[in-house]
């Protein structure tokens, strides 16, 4: 069928000014089934043509969904990987903080039972000096008392003899009350009566080393050296 109309004439009705050419009536015999059957072949072929590039387009748009899907599946997996993640490290963290604060508490414990103990320490310490520094305060007061002098560097005199504190111990070979004199402040170079210093009355009172221990004390700076020449109130 086709339509024949001229380009200069105006425009015309295409139901009157059509032209139908039966392609049939052309040919007949077997020019015209030969012709029948390639009509029909080509729109075989057509329809055939059209069904690949239909089922070619919905294969590819059914990858191109595949594909997106799988992208999809593949971008909600990463996203709950990192939500994972992100809430294991939020837990690692806490877990760091807790342990960092129980060392802080534990270290602060111990801190304070060290500091508790170092000042139970000292207090002990310091009570036991303080016992101590009474005893021999009370031991030196009872020989002053005992021997009649008023003070670790006082003089007592007599009609024809002067002696110190010192010298008595000394003379008595009694090395601890020698050394508690010491260091209640006795002067260990002060000289009696006869002119001698509590060593040499050590010396001269020591029996086969009877005297040794005083001898040791009085030779000792540690012991000596912070005494040498103090005076007393009451010296010779």
């Amino acid at each position: 069928m086709f339509n024949f109309a001229c380009s200069d004439c105006k425009p015309t009705d295409p139901a009157t000014s059509t032209v139908k050419v039966d392609l049939k009536g052309l040919a007949s015999g077997p020019e015209a089934e030969r012709l029948e059957q390639e009509q029909v072949q080509t729109q075989l072929q057509a329809v055939a043509q059209q069904i690949k590039e239909k089922e070619a387009s919905e294969a590819l748009r059914q990858a191109e969904r595949q594909a997106a899907a799988r992208q999809a599946a593949k971008e909600a997996e990463e996203a709950i990987e990192a939500q994972r993640q992100a809430e294991e490290d939020e837990r690692l963290r806490k877990h760091r903080e807790a342990e960092q604060e129980a060392q802080r508490v534990r270290q602060a414990e111990e801190a304070g039972r060290i500091a508790e103990a170092a000042a139970a320490e000292d207090e002990q310490e310091h009570r036991r000096l303080e016992q101590e520094s009474l005893e021999r305060e009370t031991a030196v007061a009872t020989f002053l008392k005992l021997h009649g002098f008023t003070g670790v560097n006082s003089c007592k005199k007599s009609l024809l003899s002067s002696t110190y504190p010192l010298h008595k111990a000394a003379e008595a070979g009694d090395d601890k009350m020698v050394s508690l004199l010491c260091r209640a402040g006795a002067n260990p170079t002060h000289k009696n009566s006869w002119g001698s210093t509590p060593a040499q009355v050590a010396q001269k009172s020591d029996k086969k080393g009877s005297h040794f221990k005083v001898l040791t004390v009085l030779a000792t700076p540690d012991d000596a050296a912070p005494y040498a020449g103090q005076q007393s109130a009451g010296g010779a």
